[in-house]
């Protein structure tokens, strides 16, 4: 598998496993509608899901609240 591939497949993975976390959490805890709920879960997934990302054809990972990434 490419390079490439493999961080877009993992990008998705972790930001659709997250997000449904915070969906189910923030709509247990605060019970609201469908849209508010679901722009709430994808605002604080950006900012706390790990990006993947290729750099001359090296994966690296770029945490929340880091300035630079770590090479895999």
């Amino acid at each position: 598998m490419k390079k490439e591939t493999l961080a877009l497949l993992l990008n998705f993975i972790f930001f659709g496993s997250i997000f449904l976390f915070f969906k189910n959490g923030i709509g247990t805890l605060m019970p609201m509608s469908y849209v508010p709920l679901i722009f709430l879960s994808v605002l604080f997934t950006g900012i706390v899901s790990p990006k993947f990302l290729v750099n001359k054809g090296k994966l690296f990972v770029k945490l929340p609240f880091r300035k630079k990434p770590i090479q895999l």
